[in-house]
């Protein structure tokens, strides 16, 4: 598969468009990234920040942010667009590491404004991920974090074959090998 840092692939469901995230959307990536509820469910471990955002010039950095980190290839942050509203609704994070054993290991956030945060959504959107990011990361296993307050993604991960477990001595994470 083709070097996702040399060109970011686009990714579709029925419902949503994953692409590289710009800086066009930081005006409707606000609105996930100040909604409350969202934000308890945020993957920020490792983060410089809590991705807590409040104005309009606080997500522009941070996408700018993002769009620093792709061009070092640390990791690839996609937008989630609606096809219905044609407006970036949260963010999906992808990126492999080395772990032990010369196993690789990849971490997959997914930031959603809450009013995504629905069984059927998050299935589709979980679905293209392990649909394309084993091959396209060169990762064996992904691990993705959900805290208890996030049940129907907890569910949804384990319909999806995720099990239970600690990743890099980090609590709250689903794991699923390839």
């Amino acid at each position: 598969m083709n070097n996702p840092y040399k060109k970011c692939p686009i990714f579709e469901t029925p419902r949503f468009i994953l692409r590289l995230v710009s800086e066009e959307d930081a005006d409707n990536l606000l609105t996930c990234y100040a909604d409350p509820k969202a934000q308890a469910l945020f993957n920020t471990d490792g983060f410089p920040h809590n991705c807590n955002f409040a104005t309009y010039d606080e997500m522009l950095a941070c996408i700018k942010f993002w769009l620093m980190e792709y061009s070092q290839e640390a990791y690839v942050r996609f937008a989630v667009v609606d096809k219905f509203t044609n407006k970036a609704v949260g963010t999906i994070e992808m990126f492999g590491m080395a772990g032990e054993n010369e196993t690789r290991d990849g971490i997959l956030r997914l930031d959603l404004a809450s009013a995504y945060e629905e069984k059927p959504l998050l299935k589709k959107l979980l679905g293209v991920c392990l649909e394309n990011f084993y091959s396209l990361f060169e990762v064996h296993r992904i691990a993705s974090k959900a805290t208890e307050q996030a049940s129907s993604r907890i569910e949804v991960l384990q319909a999806l074959g995720f099990e239970a477990g600690d990743f890099n001595g980090r609590g709250h994470y689903y794991l699923r090998s390839r």
